[in-house]
């Protein structure tokens, strides 16, 4: 068998290509990878399985305006059509501006969006328009010319959301060969129509299965395997794990002492990070040395910006564990390159902190995959302003957290007054939610976590061999 992967995106490699996956889809057959990533960045011997892996550039190629025009208004008529509680924040964060033609082509594309949100046979009209306009540009042929050559018996793009991808995927499917995507996060489907329409899907869990049945009726229930997430399974490799006394004093850490993780998450998110980082050092400062917790900060790998050195220079005491990626542009998913050094720096960081706090970041999945509290932050902090287009009621609105309220895994801190409480309490009693975080990773991921790239070869061979 023949495979071939698609990797438009630096942060595929987390998934497919630092775990087993790999390593189990050449034990399969042949495998080539189409990236579109900087060759100084594509690290072929420091895989395992080098030998028995071909990479190949894809065709220079970027998105004319009647594919962006048209990815966008499907995207946007996705969301008015599902119109369920939180769409209205999606819609809201997904609002493009610009300028001159840029602006009338967003304009446009919304207007669109509107019209055609009224019924999923004008979105599935929508979708045929996205991809004549892909298959009418100029540098279409030159994937058809590489699959007519390569002919693998299935092509698995291992993002589902990049644009960058759809030609090769458009141009498989032309040729008659099954292609499959893999929905990379647990908030993706609610975020809109994808740009990358498969044959298969690969998805984490039976709940995100019902998502797509839902968001996507076209698509027959047999086309959709429940693989589960192989971004986990790092957590159950022991060779990735120091010991605490040699994790924690090599970033200033005191290991008979409790520490606390602050995971920072991207601007849009959350762009008040700095100040509830600052808010969580004050809050604990008051406790005696012996009894305080201390502070590991861990930000946001696509944040590689200078907004926290204020706080880390008022607050010399926390300790800045830098991420361990490649940036190529700040604050771009598709512009950073995760590391196998960052993969065993982030499973430490995990087993070594004895809780989580940030703004409804998934490291509290992390988290609750090793039994460790989670901590959500609630408030809107000193500085905010109303009118400033963010808030934190905002952000828990978002579909994705629905599910929450039913299995309550994370404690709240819904005031600055109240950090210090809920700190303390969430380290006295760390098994408090035990139970409910328990009953939520399984809920959004299949188990066993650790056999999760086994289940996505085995989905792929299975595609492979319907042809």
């Amino acid at each position: 068998m023949n495979f071939l992967i698609l990797l438009t995106e630096g942060i595929g490699l987390r998934n497919f290509f630092m775990t087993r996956f790999l390593s189990l889809l050449c034990g399969e057959g042949e495998v080539v990878i189409w990236h579109a990533l900087p060759e100084q960045i594509v690290h072929v011997h420091d895989h395992p399985a080098a030998d028995r892996l071909r990479w190949q550039s894809m065709p220079e190629h970027h998105e004319g305006q009647l594919p962006f025009l048209f990815r966008r208004a499907k995207l946007i008529a996705q969301l008015y059509w599902q119109n369920e509680a939180g769409t209205e924040m999606v819609l809201k964060r997904t609002t493009l501006r610009g300028k001159g033609v840029y602006k009338l082509r967003n304009r446009l594309a919304e207007a669109i969006g509107r019209a055609c949100g009224r019924s999923h046979n004008q979105i599935l009209w929508l979708d045929d328009m996205h991809a004549r306009a892909v298959r009418q540009s100029r540098y279409f042929v030159d994937f058809l010319k590489f699959l007519s050559f390569e002919r693998p018996d299935v092509v698995f793009c291992t993002h589902q959301r990049s644009p960058l991808a759809v030609p090769a995927m458009l141009a498989a499917r032309q040729l008659g060969i099954p292609t499959a995507t893999f929905i990379y996060s647990w908030d993706n489907l609610p975020k809109g129509r994808m740009a990358v329409h498969a044959d298969y899907f690969l998805v984490w869990s039976q709940h995100m299965k019902d998502e797509m049945r839902n968001y996507y009726p076209d698509v027959p229930e047999e086309r959709i395997f429940v693989t589960g997430t192989p971004q986990f399974e790092h957590y159950f490799n022991s060779a990735l794990f120091e010991p605490r006394e040699k994790f924690l004093p090599s970033y200033g850490l005191d290991p008979s002492r409790p520490v606390v993780c602050f995971s920072g998450d991207d601007l849009d998110t959350s762009p008040h990070d700095p100040q509830y980082l600052a808010d969580l050092a004050e809050a604990l400062k008051p406790l005696p040395l012996s009894e305080r917790p201390q502070i590991l900060f861990r930000r946001c790998p696509t944040d590689a910006g200078n907004r926290y050195r204020p706080v880390l220079e008022k607050h010399p005491e926390i300790a800045n564990v830098e991420p361990q990626w490649l940036i190529l542009t700040n604050n771009d998913w598709s512009k950073v390159i995760p590391t196998q050094d960052d993969v065993k720096l982030l499973v430490n960081t995990v087993a070594h902190s004895d809780a989580v706090i940030n703004v409804g970041s998934t490291m509290a999945v992390d988290f609750a995959i090793l039994n460790k509290p989670a901590i959500y932050l609630a408030y809107n902090p000193s500085g905010w302003k109303a009118n400033d287009g963010w808030s934190i009621e905002q952000i828990y609105r978002f579909p994705h957290f629905n599910p929450m309220q039913h299995f309550e895994p994370v404690a709240w801190c819904r005031s600055k007054e109240e950090l210090c409480a809920v700190v303390i309490q969430s380290l006295r009693d760390p098994q408090c939610r035990a139970e409910n975080r328990r009953a939520w990773v399984e809920f959004l991921a299949q188990t066993p976590l650790d056999q999760a790239s086994n289940r996505c070869v085995e989905a792929l061979v299975r595609i492979s061999q319907k042809t």
